[in-house]
């Protein structure tokens, strides 16, 4: 029995396809895809309706109530990624935003904890969440 020959374009679809999966697994790419279309490349979002990223994410990753809020928001906790992959994207965006900042990163179990609750007004507790903690 002879075993079936790979053909030059067969190799090459391989190729691709490789890097394509090695691509989506790369944090800031999910981002970009998933978060980026609201928040804009730039973390810079829509103020008031889409929050800019660069501005109290890194205040509420340093509260409970506030690292729940970041990954109950439908945004996040609806995302089409494992939850490995979420707390990979949001670790990413804390050293994107954040870059001097010590934040705490994420793991897949804390993902996993937070991940079922379902968030009816955003906004409403994000503004709850900074006006009730903020110094």
């Amino acid at each position: 029995m002879t075993r079936p020959r790979l053909t030059r374009r067969t190799l090459c679809l391989l190729v691709i396809l490789a890097g394509a999966k090695s691509i989506a697994a790369d944090p800031e790419f999910n981002y970009l895809l998933h978060c980026g279309g609201c928040h804009l490349e730039n973390g810079g979002g829509d103020p008031p309706i889409i929050p800019d990223l660069r501005k109290d994410l890194d205040y509420l990753s340093l509260i409970p109530a506030g690292r729940a809020y970041i990954v109950q928001v439908p945004g996040s906790s609806q995302a089409p990624l494992n939850d490995a992959e979420l707390a990979e994207v949001l670790n990413w965006m804390f050293e994107r935003f954040y870059p001097t900042a010590e934040l705490q990163h994420y793991s897949a179990d804390e993902i996993a904890g937070y991940r079922g609750v379902i968030m009816m007004d955003p906004l409403k507790i994000r503004a709850t969440l900074i006006s009730q903690h903020q110094p």
